[in-house]
């Protein structure tokens, strides 16, 4: 436009000329032209408007708004379309601008909403991925760095190269993947549907181990059920192992069955031991068996800090992801070629097979330990957007006594740390003010909004306070857990902290089944009797007689004879020792996979 009007008024062009080299409209190059001649600047001339309506904010205050939308997104509150809406009416209404938004829903126009996208390209719709607020609040500076220093201690000290550093990591396999396919389905049909074995599917466990040189471990299967059936292994990666449990979940003797395993693969000595990284399940940082056992081969185990495996485990970061999509298609494929039937646990380690031969590359194991930073070791491989979901629940250090009478407040218990928005303000001076007033808002109002009520003051960072936990728990953390402090806070948490146990154990003259005139067996009701209970009070025996396993659901009194129970401290639910994980000589406070 501005160069049709350039030429109309140089008159090397007329209307009608300009208009079509230059592929504008004459009419609204006729208006243009007008305005330029009457004095206006060629710029202002040719400006495009909104027809009779005129901008509500300009650009600072749409770009200052724009800031906000994608702060709260990077805080996991992200806005969603009528929500923005709503945030510019009331920007308008507070700020006092012209507008033509709903009064009645007080809201400004879809029209107004998707001319602010095009305006503004960096914002798009997505759909946001579930994020646990343990995620959230784990994946933070702190912790992050507590493990890099760790790993760049045992790096300086042994000197590991890539075939000497390892990662092992339990997935669950389903006869019914996960996840289905994208498939081509008719425009605008409300449902399409997808052929699965069941409703639910049927678990096996796979421990999974890859170096940073892009080695393979073979693979071991927890298959759940009580006898070896060789059976299962057919057509499973080679050298591929299985072990068995009722649940089909990992346990504290089938890991160190596997980390036996372990150390004949990896060879381990003196001169060249071995890094193993793994995450803080109980299978794994609750063993002593273990932990003696690798420090006697000369392996190295340090533990990820809890929660923060989906950003620092490689095969999360790398592996696991394509593992389950080709599983997926293999199941999909299997299906199809056998219709009539179902997947059950026998085809299961077939069809891993498959997906992990397609899974299992070179540079998949390479990639996943150079995004994680941990192979080569890159302390600064996040970005500072990933650490702000932290932000909402991040405290500060509480402030020692001399910090506080420096303060020159005689109200030192009253007084908090505010809490800094970004990562450049943790380095600046932390201010001191009194929490008996209003909440203090984490994000700052800009000390130059284009706004007279900012977005910040209208839709604030939501932001947590931490309590402190009733319970005494032992949270996890990153650790070396083959050093001496480690095992011995271990074995003392063991001794001091109990949790509630039960077993159930027959009377002596309970029979198992009596003869009928038919000749069949009838089982009879079995009288079972509660043998160990101990750290429960007796209002609670009375009400907890018949729970339910959480696991498995089966009810207490249909419990096995001498067959353990264990009481979550947190959720005050029962469930089988076996499908727990744990042993019986383990007396730390248990708390069940759901309230972790």
């Amino acid at each position: 436009m501005q160069n049709a009007v350039a030429a109309v008024l140089d008159k090397t062009m007329g209307y009608k000329k300009a208009s079509k080299s230059f592929g504008v409209p004459q009419t609204t190059l006729e208006a243009r032209v007008k305005k330029a001649r009457s004095g206006m600047s060629l710029e202002d001339a040719t400006k495009k408007g909104l027809g009779r309506y005129e901008s509500v904010f300009n650009q600072e205050q749409e770009k200052e708004l724009t800031e906000h939308i994608l702060l709260m997104e990077s805080r996991l509150f992200g806005l969603t379309i009528d929500e923005v809406r709503s945030l510019a009416f009331e920007l308008a209404e507070k700020n006092n601008l012209a507008h033509s938004f709903n009064r009645t829903k007080k809201m400004a126009g879809k029209c107004w909403f998707y001319s602010f996208l095009k305006r503004n390209p960096q914002l798009s719709l997505r759909s946001a991925e579930p994020t646990s607020l343990a995620r959230a609040m784990g994946f933070n500076r702190v912790v992050v760095k507590q493990f890099f220093d760790l790993l760049s201690d045992l790096y300086k000290k042994h000197n590991f190269t890539a075939d000497r550093v390892f990662n092992v990591d339990e997935t669950g396999i389903r006869t019914v993947p996960n996840k289905q396919s994208k498939v081509l389905a008719l425009r605008g049909k409300r449902q399409v549907g997808g052929l699965v074995s069941a409703e639910r599917g049927i678990l096996v466990t796979a421990e999974t181990c890859m170096s940073a040189s892009g080695i393979y471990m073979p693979t071991m299967f927890v298959f759940p059920r009580q006898r070896a059936k060789p059976e299962l292994l057919d057509n499973a990666p080679p050298g591929s192992t299985a072990e068995y449990h009722p649940s089909g979940w990992m346990q504290k003797d089938l890991f160190v069955k596997w980390f036996q395993r372990f150390v004949e693969f990896s060879k381990p000595s003196k001169e060249k031991p071995v890094l193993l990284l793994l995450d803080g399940h109980s299978t794994h940082t609750k063993s002593i068996e273990l932990i003696e056992m690798a420090k006697g081969n000369n392996v190295h185990l340090l533990c990820f800090p809890p929660h923060c495996t989906h950003r620092m485990q490689p095969l999360d970061v790398a592996f696991m992801a394509p593992l389950s999509n080709y599983y997926s298609q293999e199941a999909r494929k299997w299906l199809q070629s056998h219709p009539g039937r179902v997947i059950t646990v026998n085809q299961v380690a077939g069809l891993y097979g498959t997906a992990f031969m397609k899974a299992a590359s070179i540079d998949t194991a390479e990639n996943a330990f150079l995004k994680t930073g941990i192979f080569p070791l890159d302390q600064d491989i996040f970005p500072d957007w990933m650490f702000q979901p932290a932000e909402t629940t991040n405290i500060n250090p509480p402030l020692k006594k001399a910090d506080v009478q420096s303060s020159g407040s005689t109200e030192s218990s009253n007084q908090t740390l505010t809490v800094p928005s970004t990562p450049e303000e943790a380095n600046e001076t932390l201010s001191i003010a009194s929490t008996s007033g209003s909440s203090q808002s984490d994000s700052p109002i800009p000390a130059t909004s284009a706004f007279q009520v900012s977005p910040q003051e209208l839709k604030p960072i939501p932001r947590a306070e931490r309590k402190e936990e009733s319970t005494k728990r032992r949270r996890g953390k990153t650790a070396i857990l083959t050093s001496s402090p480690y095992k011995e806070e271990l074995i003392s948490s063991m001794k001091n902290g109990k949790t509630a146990k039960r077993k159930l154990q027959m009377e002596p003259n309970a029979t198992k089944s009596t003869a009928t005139k038919n000749g069949r067996g009838k089982k009879k009701a079995k009288k079972a009797v509660i043998v160990e209970d101990y750290n429960t009070s007796s209002e609670e025996e009375g009400e907890e007689d018949n729970a339910a396993c959480i696991y498995c659901n089966e009810l207490f009194s249909n419990s096995k004879s001498e067959e353990g129970w264990v009481k979550c401290h947190k959720c005050s639910e029962w469930a089988h020792e076996q499908c727990a994980g744990i042993d019986d000589e383990d007396d730390e406070r248990y708390t069940c996979d759901f309230c972790t």
